[in-house]
């Protein structure tokens, strides 16, 4: 389960001579959204339709997936695993990610359009 979550904090300014530091204290926690990892890959790939593509590099698709939904480390490499999965492509060099022809077993071919199963 995947929560969004809302924070309230507190911010305390201290001043030392020209020097300034910022302290922040929790002072609430919300839980405003909950989402089972299907809903959550499902919302996350309907949001990548237009950017994912045939030849994407898997350092770039990590690069949006840390600064537009907050997915970083193992969480990011396990979700580029699962949207591998999810849209039938492989990885032959590790670094790009290419959509598989399911017409022709054994055989790979590049695609220009995105299809989302969902």
């Amino acid at each position: 389960m995947y929560h969004n979550i809302r924070l309230h904090t507190l911010e305390y300014l201290n001043f030392e001579g020209d020097k300034q530091a910022c302290r922040y204290m929790v002072e609430n926690i919300e839980v405003t959204d909950s989402l089972t990892e299907e809903e959550f890959v499902r919302n996350i790939l309907q949001g990548l339709q237009r950017v994912i593509h045939d030849g994407i590099e898997v350092e770039v698709l990590a690069g949006i997936l840390k600064e537009n939904y907050g997915i970083t480390g193992t969480c990011c490499s396990g979700l580029i695993e699962r949207i591998q999965l999810e849209l039938d492509m492989y990885c032959p060099d590790r670094k790009k990610l290419y959509f598989a022809d399911p017409e022709e077993l054994g055989s790979y071919s590049k695609r220009n359009s995105l299809f989302i199963c969902i």
